[in-house]
């Protein structure tokens, strides 16, 4: 693990390091995305500003998430700490479920179709997924189970890298599937958020921090799986044998 660059006087987080500069790469790929045949039908004002929603309804989101559900007891306490962002705490899935609403309120305001540009940003989505995960694996936090496996990182599963690496062939898997097929309005996002389910739900038993027990055995981020798993395969499969 490598939590902090001491550069000078300064310690930054390599957290944010890691953010920071995958937020740039995405921003760079968006633009290049609405320069090519892909992009042609997008707006690129509202592109922008979909992306800048969608950053901060997930910062929003993800931070809230952390206080309300996660540590509710320890910031009931201390509520000030609810501010203190730079110390860590955020929740994947409380990002994911501000910002979609968020999109779907300014894409509806818009006049826009909501499917059409889930589809154009899922494989940034999916990206950003990916380098969350990489920053975690600096910062030491999503740690895995201990192990005596080769790959072991301080004697656990570096389950970070497990999710980023698996994310990053989603993103492989979207990329050639948006080029090679045509008329997939919502279909490659709920492909997405498919396949990130199921793998999100796998990878959830290799974790050891503490992600406590909403049913039975399954965490919270694991019945959300759940849930957006059947979701996308039921819309899926009902497209399907529309055709």
């Amino acid at each position: 693990m490598f939590p902090q660059i001491n550069l000078l006087n300064l310690q930054i987080p390599t957290f944010y390091v890691v953010i920071s500069g995958s937020l740039t790469f995405l921003l760079f790929w968006l633009s290049q995305r609405l320069d090519s045949d892909l992009g042609k039908e997008f707006n690129r004002k509202i592109s922008f500003d979909l992306a800048l929603i969608i950053m901060i309804f997930g910062f929003l989101g993800a931070r809230a998430f952390h206080v309300l559900y996660e540590e509710f007891d320890f910031y009931k306490e201390f509520p000030m700490q609810a501010l203190k962002f730079w110390n860590g705490g955020f929740v994947y899935f409380g990002g994911f479920i501000f910002s979609l609403v968020a999109a779907l309120v300014y894409l509806r305001y818009q006049k826009q179709n909501f499917l059409q540009w889930a589809d154009f940003f899922t494989p940034l989505l999916a990206a950003s997924y990916a380098f969350g995960r990489l920053g975690c694996f600096f910062e030491g936090c999503c740690f895995g189970q201990f192990c005596h496996l080769p790959w072991a990182v301080q004697g656990r599963h570096p389950t970070q890298l497990y999710m980023a690496f698996a994310e990053f062939l989603v993103v492989v898997l979207l990329v050639y599937t948006e080029k090679h097929k045509k008329n997939l309005t919502g279909h490659l996002f709920l492909r997405w958020i498919f396949l990130h389910s199921i793998l999100r739900f796998v990878f959830e038993y290799f974790r050891d921090d503490n992600r406590g027990r909403f049913i039975f055995t399954l965490s919270i981020s694991q019945v959300i799986c759940v849930a957006l798993a059947l979701f996308s395969y039921g819309y899926l499969n009902k497209k399907q044998h529309l055709k």
